[in-house]
């Protein structure tokens, strides 16, 4: 996990208790806005692996048409 995502995560956790009741807050408690943190994080590290993926089969993908076209060049 980059250090930028897992502060990412930190301020969504800030913003959501801005916007609960103090008791609310009280209620849930710092355990579980923590584990709400590695939620958060854990979803984000899904999305971008996701995406590398993504990136990743489309390069395999440029790189074979490149050689291919390579390999007709006259």
């Amino acid at each position: 996990m980059s250090k930028s995502q897992t502060q990412h995560a930190k301020q969504v956790v800030a913003a959501f208790k801005e916007k609960i009741s103090k008791s609310a807050s009280e209620h849930i408690g710092q355990k579980h806005f923590d584990e709400l943190e590695l939620l958060i994080e854990a979803a984000m590290d899904s999305a971008v692996f996701i995406e590398m993926e993504r990136v990743a089969e489309k390069m395999t993908k440029f790189a074979n048409d490149i050689r291919n076209s390579a390999e007709r060049f006259d």
